[in-house]
């Protein structure tokens, strides 16, 4: 009695049958290929930062969180097609283009970032952002301009109220004038002393 043997795949069909389930791109041929913003974004607080990632198939959806201790923060889940905005963080998607960027970037969002595409197939990748001190150029004073002051002495005793300074010259003035007046006194006071005659006392002769 003939009996009918089970078809059993052969392993090449095996392959084909599990790329059909796991990459719904393989109907059309054309994968992801995602280009992202990688390594390290670094940027001075207060200044813009700019994360991007390309995909050649249009996204369905876009996940970011910031990885902390313990898991990743949500900052933007299963966001379509469009523009977003959450915080200090906006997002914006376009076909194969998801752009994810702040208008001033601040310590609390200095990390590493999640990203899981989702277009024709799932993938992740990671950035981080790196926020550092403003750069300030060292101080150098400047030189002074032509006719200023460089002694604080100086610049000290030209600083002095102009009614002041008057008001101790007229009084410089006032006292020496007092002492040369009362020098010349004295002066005109011994020459009349010295010249003054002498009285003779002439004897008077009587007429008789």
């Amino acid at each position: 009695m003939r009996t009918s043997t089970p078809f059993l795949p052969t392993p090449l069909m095996l392959w084909a049958l599990l790329l059909i389930a796991v990459s719904p791109s393989a109907q059309t041929g054309k994968w992801d290929n995602p280009t992202c913003t990688e390594g390290v974004v670094s940027v001075s607080r207060g200044e813009p930062a700019v994360m991007t990632c390309y995909i050649s198939n249009p996204f369905s959806q876009v996940n970011i969180c910031m990885m902390v201790p313990g898991g990743c923060e949500p900052i933007f889940w299963e966001v379509p097609q469009g523009r977003f905005s959450r915080g200090r963080w906006h997002l914006w998607i376009d076909g194969g283009v998801a752009q994810l960027e702040t208008e001033e970037a601040q310590d609390t969002q200095a990390g590493q970032y999640k990203w899981q595409l989702v277009g024709g197939q799932r993938n992740i990748v990671f950035t981080t952002l790196n926020v550092s001190e403003p750069w300030e150029p060292p101080f150098t004073p400047s030189p002074p301009a032509p006719g200023t002051l460089h002694d604080p002495l100086e610049a000290q005793y030209h600083g002095r109220p102009q009614g002041r300074l008057q008001s101790q010259h007229q009084v410089s003035l006032a006292l020496i004038l007092t002492a040369l007046f009362i020098l010349g006194l004295g002066v005109l006071l011994w020459c009349r002393r010295r010249r003054s005659p002498q009285v003779q006392l002439v004897p008077q002769t009587s007429w008789s």
